[in-house]
């Protein structure tokens, strides 16, 4: 009897040990001495008229540039309505262009000419550069923040982890 209880205690043990990674390491553990790297990321902010919105940036040599250019700080660009389907206005810089077909969609944010900023809140099928995207943002929403003719637009970045 004393043998099958000892048994029993060892087959125990032995299932413990294995659970717990079979050395007692627990494997989530950092190792010492090992730095762990934390790359920060960026987002977009677009402040219109006292409203804030977050902009996922794209991933071309664009939006690179233009967040290159909003590291020293934001910009504000004056913005004038084009064709009941977008606001655009001048860049106080040059961006290289990254022109593809695409359908620009409400809340787009889209480089044409190189030197020009636009903010879709309708749809236009062209050759644009996409920088970044206001997610989760209908026509109609995104047409009320904008009003009706000129607007002024706040560009800037907020860095996190």
């Amino acid at each position: 009897m004393k043998i099958k209880t000892n048994l029993l205690l060892l087959i125990i043990i032995a299932v413990c040990l294995s659970a717990c990674g079979g050395k007692g390491e627990n494997k989530d553990m950092k190792k010492p001495g090992k730095i762990e790297r934390i790359t920060p990321t960026c987002v977009l902010v677009v402040e219109i008229n006292d409203r804030i919105f977050y902009a996922h940036i794209e991933d071309n040599s664009s939006a690179d540039a233009f967040i290159q250019n909003l590291n020293s700080g934001g910009i504000t660009v004056n913005m004038q309505d084009y064709g009941n389907f977008e606001k655009v206005g001048a860049l106080p810089f040059e961006l290289p262009e990254n022109d593809k077909q695409i359908t620009a969609k409400p809340g787009d944010i889209i480089l044409y000419n190189g030197n020009m900023i636009t903010l879709y809140y309708g749809e236009n099928t062209y050759n644009l550069t996409k920088l970044a995207k206001i997610e989760n943002i209908t026509k109609e929403e995104l047409s009320k923040v904008l009003g009706d003719g000129d607007v002024t637009i706040k560009f800037s970045l907020e860095w996190g982890e």
